[in-house]
């Protein structure tokens, strides 16, 4: 049951034969409910203190989820940022393959273009040392004759 300090101040006592001092007591209910006047007031702002606390930890709370779910969000970004980077890595790494065959079969195709110039030229120069040797033998051959015919005149 609650008391309230009206409650007190309105309290009245049956009297009897040797009873207390009425003055005495009314001061005394005075006094007890003045006191309880002033826990009533210190109860009630300790309560809207702590409404006001309880509403805090509330705003708290939410401000913790909020910041839990953008540590997730942003968890979830750098995942799908470092995902993507390894796919695209890949990609990178592929045409990089890709165009190395390229270079290297363009490069083979330039050393056989080369070692096939090459045996022409070889062949080539054998041709033209071959028919220098023969003209050569030719003009040895005809001076050889022209010398005999000059010896016989």
């Amino acid at each position: 049951m609650k008391i309230s300090p009206m409650d007190v101040k309105q309290q009245q006592f049956k009297l009897k034969f040797r009873g207390f001092d009425i003055e005495e007591v009314d001061s005394y209910l005075e006094l007890i409910a003045n006191e309880l006047e002033e826990l009533n007031k210190e109860n009630e702002t300790i309560k809207a203190e702590l409404k006001k606390v309880e509403q805090e930890i509330e705003e708290y709370k939410k401000a913790e989820n909020d910041f839990r779910k953008v540590i997730a969000s942003a968890q979830d970004f750098k995942r799908d940022a470092i995902e993507k980077a390894n796919q695209e890595s890949q990609i990178i790494i592929k045409q990089s393959e890709i165009k190395a065959k390229e270079i290297l079969k363009g490069t083979e195709e330039k050393l056989f273009k080369l070692e096939k110039d090459i045996a022409e030229l070889k062949s080539t120069k054998m041709q033209f040392e071959v028919q220098m040797r023969a003209v050569i033998e030719n003009h040895l051959k005809l001076m050889d004759i022209m010398k005999q015919e000059e010896g016989k005149k």
